[in-house]
């Protein structure tokens, strides 16, 4: 994983959209909008909404 995104370790493997918004600072609602929107790779399983780190770090990467 790129170096920039080392703090990224402590979170786990697959983040909700509550672990998601902690780490980039922003609310619930705006991760579920980028999701929604097709930003932001995700699953959804029900109600939830699940990303991988890998997606994460490639929307972060994609969107500055």
């Amino acid at each position: 994983m790129f170096e920039k995104y080392k703090d990224l370790e402590a979170y786990p493997d697959v983040l909700s959209l509550k672990d998601v918004a902690q780490y980039v600072h922003i609310s619930k609602d705006t991760v579920r909008k980028a999701c929604l929107d097709g930003k932001l790779k995700h699953i959804r399983i029900g109600k939830l909404y699940k990303i991988t780190k890998e997606n994460l770090v490639n929307f972060l990467e994609n969107n500055q």
